[in-house]
């Protein structure tokens, strides 16, 4: 492991900035893929603290915006 990378389990919340790390994107777009219905959006921790649910992002990751999306659709 390299200086400053952290291990994450499966059950861990992540950051913003950890969520960037992830699927190189900025905040920007991660949100507007959000309100999209491309990407996964945040569990609220608190009113100023919201976190990802790790295997959430490694989904998405594997299935890409458009599978996201195709399945959002597919559980309405």
């Amino acid at each position: 492991m390299k200086k400053g990378e952290t291990t994450v389990t499966s059950d861990q919340l992540l950051t913003i900035k950890e969520v960037q790390e992830r699927v190189t994107w900025s905040r920007a777009t991660i949100y507007r893929h959000m309100s999209a219905g491309t990407f996964p959006k945040p569990k609220r921790l608190s009113s100023g603290s919201v976190r990802w649910e790790h295997n959430t992002i490694e989904r998405w990751i594997e299935v890409g915006a458009e599978g996201w999306a195709n399945q959002a659709q597919s559980t309405n």
